[in-house]
């Protein structure tokens, strides 16, 4: 008996007295089960370690989900002495136990029963329990449970709960009497001895019991309990069965799976997905065409934590891909996230011969130098190199070339690194956690290091997102640095007194993260390297690949600078769009510039002296120096260069709409004025509509280009593209406004008399018949008197409540070319008064050297309202210019 077994019992006797059938079932049922989880607990902790390595591979996968039919296979399993099931003494025990699954699932769990079947179930019940109970087995002897809770000064103490069941009492027990493990559970019998129950049985400080029902997630150890004598189901990660070893030495272990992994350290307490996994495990399992593959990212980003996760995923999966896996770290040195500060770390591996001895032990128990035995081995082996860029470049070449001899069908290689210049095979890329990455990230963080739960205050300041960018910031989205804000956070319980310390500046973290990029480096690209921080400053990290070309005397010798160049771009040193090129960060700028004040006699002092030559353009910002530069590229350059450089302005995100609006205009103007090309041109303005098309100066460009082109439909365009701007009313001034009513006064007026012209031309030469010219006049008619309307009367009332002298010049043209073709308009639909008006109004407001045009228009309009006088508006308007110029004459005496 003991004080589980007592309660259930005392639970058993009150459902018999009150004649509850059911509920009595239940208990039943219970107690019998909870018997099988008591062997089980038994058994698994006395003999699992001595079985052997098959058996305990079999039992290892059976008790992820057991049936009870299945629990009853692992106890004969496990009972390998034999002590319950190999003991004749036992036939009833060992007929009862084997009898149960059967029972439960025909006529409890799977089967039917009905009401008048109560009975013969309950006395099938009973008899199991008897028979069971019967047997003299040590573990049925009056025993306490103890859970223990703790260690203080070298003594564990817990609560003995009794064998009576219904008392318990203070537990105490020397270390020196034997290991127990907190919050593990121990049956104790009266000779003294303890079985652990755990990780079967749980029991809390109330005394309430939960016993195990499955693994749900082996690589975690998260497993189901159910509660005994109440419905309730505990969910909890046991290390225990995270990992299950079924044999260890002092150098491997062979998983449940039979997967046989060398013995190291994880860099995490559980691991915190940042989305490579998947891609680990999918090279490893699905590529069949490279035998290599490069986990590339820079420091911080979590390369080890998932490569050390795909190992653990791959012995722990249900069935095995490789027969070894080794993971080898060439890591010389950490950042402890917990102190902020870099550390050194000894014994890693630094040269293929090390690998060779390495690989020899785990796989052949002998550490020899021999790589053949590797080459020809039969079974599948994953190796794993860690920090791969540590090696030397000598070493470097040894593994590389020792890997492509490996066979392609049964192994795989997988280096991580920060050097992008090392990749080889798959590229398998990590960067940095984005924004609402890095708040995910955080929560889990203070979950896993610190067993700290997001509060309702707290989770309401991390939805702030100015928080969660700064937040972002300091951290740089690095998980290293993530888990350090979480640390740091924990101890001073304030975000923002958390957030003022800039983590990803720190002296510790730059050196971790960037110390080294420089010794990545061929000597050219150290060259390259050093010049770069000479072009850009900390505020403006762009600049011209031309400029850097020429201060590295590179600018015949292409290939060499690429080549360098490439280097610097995959390592994230920088990032080239078109002509130009920016530096990753301001951190790695400072440290350019740290080498550059530090450097040795490698540099190229030449590099100096022909920045200098350049250094006095650096004044100009860079928005215009990119517009300058594109312009003074027409000069020399070709066409295609030409339109390069204005087009990576266009494209460019951080170039302001003016730069934008000017580079597309003079881009344009270079078409058409050098190249001839006006439909380009045309082309350019639609194809850049999208974000130009609220600017006024864009609409004007854009019509004036398309009118001055020449071709008809693109002079019907030119009106189009005014007509539909002034339809979707922009929030412009009242002269711009005047300026496309005179526009397009002009362009619609000009338009409508050529056709008019061209029609009598038409039918001069009897081109269309006399029906088809009066049905064309006519419409032809209409549209007079509606531009009539509009714009003319529109630009006509605008203007004659302004002084025409206030207009800017600008404005003014636009305005007068517009009421020049307004008069024309009035001349043709017989709104002679209404064209002198105009006419008087210019003469009244302006100096004679505006009148000349109107002066004409004037005459004609007098010259169709007195034909008999025979006004000649050109001999008027020749008068006209006469007495201008007597008047400038007298003027200057």
């Amino acid at each position: 008996m003991n004080y589980i077994l007592a309660n259930i019992n005392k639970k058993i006797k009150l459902q018999k007295t009150l004649q509850k059938k059911h509920e009595l079932k239940v208990l039943y049922q219970s107690k019998i089960e909870f018997y099988l989880t008591l062997f089980l607990g038994y058994l698994w902790n006395k003999n699992l370690n001595n079985l052997p390595d098959n058996e305990k591979e079999f039992i290892i996968n059976c008790i992820l989900k057991p049936s009870i039919g299945s629990v009853v296979n692992l106890l004969r399993k496990l009972d390998n002495k034999p002590e319950l099931f190999g003991n004749k003494k036992l036939k009833k025990f060992q007929a009862a136990i084997n009898e149960y699954p059967k029972v439960r699932n025909s006529r409890i769990g799977h089967g039917y029963s009905y009401e008048d079947d109560i009975d013969d179930i309950l006395s099938v019940l009973e008899t199991l329990i008897e028979n069971i109970e019967q047997a003299q087995i040590e573990i049925f002897n009056d025993s306490d449970i103890i859970l223990v809770l703790g260690q203080n000064n070298g003594i564990y103490q817990g609560i003995n709960f009794k064998a009576d069941g219904s008392d318990y009492s203070l537990w105490t027990c020397p270390t020196q009497l034997g290991e127990f493990k907190t919050g593990d559970c121990y049956l104790l019998d009266s000779n003294n001895d303890y079985f652990r129950l755990s990780p079967f049985i749980r029991i809390n400080e109330e005394g309430e019991c939960y016993i195990f029902s499955s693994i749900d997630e082996k690589l975690t150890g998260r497993t189901k309990f159910n509660k005994l004598l109440k419905t309730e189901v505990l969910n909890i990660d046991l290390p225990e069965f995270a990992n299950i070893v079924v044999s260890q030495d002092n150098y491997k272990k062979k998983s449940g799976n039979g997967t046989i992994i060398n013995i190291y350290e994880n860099n995490y307490k559980e691991y915190i997905e940042v989305g490579i996994t998947d891609h680990i495990i999918k090279f490893l399992s699905k590529n069949k065409s490279s035998v290599f593959a490069t986990l590339w990212g820079h420091g911080g980003v979590g390369k080890t934590a998932s490569i050390q996760n795909a190992c653990d995923i791959l012995c722990n999966r249900e069935n095995k891909i490789f027969d070894y896996v080794l993971f080898l770290s060439a890591k010389d040195r950490f950042y402890n996230y917990y102190k902020g500060r870099i550390e050194d770390i000894e014994d890693s591996i630094s040269s293929l011969e090390q690998i060779i001895r390495y690989t020899n032990r785990i796989v052949y128990n002998e550490e020899s130098p021999d790589e053949t035995k590797i080459l020809s081995y039969d079974g599948k082996l994953l190796m794993i190199i860690d920090d791969f860029e540590t090696f030397s470049k000598t070493e470097k070449e040894n593994v590389t070339n020792f890997i492509k001899r490996l066979d392609i069908n049964k192994h795989k290689v997988i280096i991580t690194t920060r050097a992008a210049t090392l990749i080889t095979g798959e590229e398998i890329k990590t960067g940095e956690l984005d924004v609402d990455q890095t708040i995910v990230f955080l929560k889990k963080a203070l979950e896993v290091e610190l067993s700290v739960h997001v509060s309702e205050s707290f989770s309401k300041e991390l939805k702030k997102r100015s928080f969660q960018e700064k937040i972002h910031e300091i951290t740089s989205g690095r998980p290293l640095f993530i888990l350090q804000f979480a640390i740091l956070l924990a101890q001073k319980s304030d975000l923002e007194a958390a957030m003022l310390c800039e983590i990803n500046k720190s002296e510790a973290a730059k050196n971790f993260l960037y110390n080294r990029i420089y010794d990545y480096l061929s000597l050219e690209a150290k060259n390259l390297f050093l010049a770069v921080s000479l072009l850009v400053s900390e505020d403006d990290l762009t600049g011209l690949l031309e400029n850097l070309k020429f201060i590295v005397n590179r600018e015949d010798q292409e290939d060499e600078f690429q080549l360098s160049l490439n280097e610097l771009i995959k390592l994230k040193i920088l990032v080239v769009e078109d002509k130009f090129f920016r530096v990753y960060s301001s951190e790695v700028y400072r440290i350019m510039k740290e080498h550059y004040e530090n450097k040795g006699e490698e540099y190229d002092g030449n590099i100096t002296n022909r920045f200098n030559l350049i250094n006095n353009d650096r004044s100009v910002g860079t928005e215009m120096a990119l517009l300058e530069h594109a312009d003074s590229s027409r000069l020399l350059s070709d066409e295609a260069e030409i339109e390069n450089n204005y087009k990576h302005i266009l494209k460019r995100e951080k170039s302001p709409l003016s730069i934008k609006l000017k580079a597309l205009i003079n881009f344009a103007t270079y078409l058409v004025s050098s190249k001839g090309k006006s439909e380009k041109a045309l082309k350019l303005f639609e194809d850049h509509s999208h974000i130009l098309s609220k600017s006024p100066e864009y609409i004007s460009k854009y019509s004036s280009f398309a009118w001055s082109s020449g071709d008809r439909d693109n002079r019907y365009k030119a009106v189009d593209i005014i007509i539909g701007y002034l339809k979707s009313r922009p929030r412009i001034s009242t002269e711009i406004y005047l300026e496309f009513l005179g526009n397009l006064m002009t362009y619609l007026s000009i338009l409508v008399v050529n056709e008019r012209d061209e029609l009598k031309t038409q039918k001069r030469f009897k081109e269309v018949t006399t029906e088809e010219y009066r049905i064309i006049y006519d419409e032809q008619r209409i549209r007079f008197f509606e531009i009539y309307k509009y714009p003319g009367m529109r630009l006509f009332n605008l203007i004659k409540e302004t002084s025409l002298k206030t207009l800017t010049p600008n404005c003014r043209n636009y305005v007068l070319d517009g009421l020049t073709h307004f008069i024309e308009i009035c001349i043709r639909t017989n709104n002679w008064q209404q064209g002198k008006e105009v006419c008087e109004k210019v003469f009244e407001e302006l100096t004679e050297n505006y009148h000349k045009p109107f002066v004409f228009k004037y005459s004609r309009i007098e010259s169709l309202e007195k034909p008999e006088e025979k006004i000649n508006p050109f001999e008027r308007m020749a008068e006209s210019d006469l007495a201008i110029k007597l008047k400038m004459a007298l003027e200057t005496k």
